[in-house]
């Protein structure tokens, strides 16, 4: 109150009115060339981004109208495996819930990816043994639009951040059914495998999907078996970047279907009549599976018991049927070594990729 007094003051003062007003002015005229200077900006950019909008609007009615009709497999060797389907008869809806349809994605994939099961659910993993995992840092299915720079997506699946080259594990017994190099993708160097109800105990197909890998071409062939627990390549940040560089983590989530049915051509891979899993969900022993279901259980039955392997080959337990996708440390050596959870864990279970064959 004293400052708003003196300075009506120095207004009136005669000495000093004059010199205030044409101090206050410049002042006004600075700040208005300011805000014209940023509303042009954000007019040029906004003009930009409708610009953009509109021909990916175009782009994609295109796509839809001429391409995907006659849309077929690149990948001949999935033509002959149990369970494919050209592309073409995959419904438009699934290709929007696996973001691969060519455009900006919208508002309406990012509707159609929860109601095909991309929701926080609020699951936790547990391990046996008390072992000591990597967990997630990005988790399921929270709101990327930021990252995005506006443009509406959620995240896919779950990232471990782990070493480059730490060997990346299949999670259960399967068949090699997808891989992408992905250039212009953000998901780098891609694998995807199919597991058979009988593989995994759930009853459902199962796809699960790895991405970032560190190397191309993996060892590794469309149709080729793998067990539980088998090295399917190195950890890596590959594939597009946005301004900052990606640290290097695995990004690993998990499609469901109840038909055996399957696709993919040169954007990703297609699971008829699928839904995304949160990748704790593929490790439920019962039911429910339905992401709105599950949505409706307590914490303590979102709290999922998970198997892994450890640093030294063994699986815990012996029988488990899926595990963890990096290797982990048992709870009882942890307890021995009190600093190796958190400080440890990284350097543990870092392998020469080099000599991995002689390992194995």
């Amino acid at each position: 109150m004293l400052k708003v007094i003196f300075i009506l003051l120095l207004f009136l003062n005669p000495a000093y009115s004059h010199e205030l007003s044409s101090e206050y002015s410049e002042f006004k005229n600075e700040i208005s060339y300011e805000l014209m200077a940023n509303n042009h900006k954000k007019n040029k950019s906004g003009k930009k981004k409708n610009k953009g909008e509109k021909r990916s609007k175009k782009k994609q009615k295109e796509w839809i109208e001429y391409k995907y009709p006659k849309l077929r497999s690149d990948c001949l060797e999935c033509q002959n495996l149990n369970g494919f389907v050209s592309p073409s008869t995959i419904d438009l809806e699934i290709f929007r819930m696996a973001g691969i349809i060519p455009g900006r994605p919208t508002s309406k994939d990012v509707k159609i990816q929860k109601k095909r099961g991309m929701i926080r659910l609020g699951m936790k993993p547990k391990f046996y043994e008390n072992g000591k995992c990597k967990k997630c840092d990005d988790c399921w299915a929270i709101d990327y639009t930021d990252k995005r720079d506006g443009t509406p997506a959620l995240h896919k699946g779950r990232d471990l951040p782990m070493p480059f080259n730490t060997p990346v594990l299949a999670m259960a017994d399967g068949m090699v059914v997808g891989m992408f190099k992905n250039e212009r993708s953000r998901k780098g160097v891609e694998v995807v495998l199919r597991h058979t109800p009988e593989q995994t105990n759930l009853p459902f197909y199962t796809y699960t999907q790895y991405t970032h890998f560190n190397k191309w071409p993996l060892d590794l062939k469309i149709g080729q078996n793998v067990k539980v627990g088998d090295v399917l390549g190195p950890n890596g940040n590959s594939g597009k970047m946005g301004k900052r560089a990606r640290r290097p983590a695995l990004h690993f989530a998990v499609f469901k279907s109840d038909s055996p049915n399957w696709s993919s051509f040169r954007r990703g891979f297609l699971v008829k009549d699928g839904y995304w899993m949160d990748p704790v969900t593929f490790f439920k022993k019962t039911g429910p599976y339905e992401h709105t279901e599950i949505k409706k259980l307590d914490k303590k039955e979102k709290k999922i018991l998970i198997g892994y392997k450890t640093n030294k080959g063994k699986l815990i337990p012996n029988n488990t049927k899926k595990i963890w996708p990096f290797s982990c440390i048992p709870g009882n050596i942890a307890k021995k070594h009190p600093i190796l959870p958190e400080s440890k864990i990284n350097h543990v279970v870092k392998v020469n990729f080099d000599i991995l064959e002689n390992i194995q």
